[in-house]
């Protein structure tokens, strides 16, 4: 994990285009919500490496298949529960718009 950062790291949405082209660290998309209510979270590592992540998520509560988290719905101040592990990067929490490494 060379190039984790310890700093916080803002949350920024971007939509399908800017978020791939882009590949910001900390950046994220929504995907469709389905009609159980659970969604796609894409992000872009909080690290400089640029990977992006997938996260299966419900909007304010967690999804019961497989990995999932909680999201509060929000696309300004989001925040997801549990913590959030992109192995062998980074590791930490999305709290009120920020990453935040454990």
């Amino acid at each position: 994990m060379s190039e984790v950062s310890t700093s916080p790291v803002a949350a920024v949405h971007l939509e399908k285009t800017a978020f791939h082209e882009e590949r910001k660290a900390g950046s994220f998309m929504i995907g469709d919500v389905d009609s159980d209510g659970e969604t796609s979270f894409w992000y872009c590592c909080p690290c400089p490496c640029g990977r992006i992540g997938l996260l299966n998520v419900g909007k304010n509560f967690k999804p019961a298949d497989g990995p999932s988290w909680e999201w509060n719905g929000s696309l300004d101040a989001p925040t997801l529960m549990p913590s959030v592990h992109h192995v062998g990067h980074w590791h930490g929490w999305l709290q009120d718009g920020v990453w935040k490494s454990c």
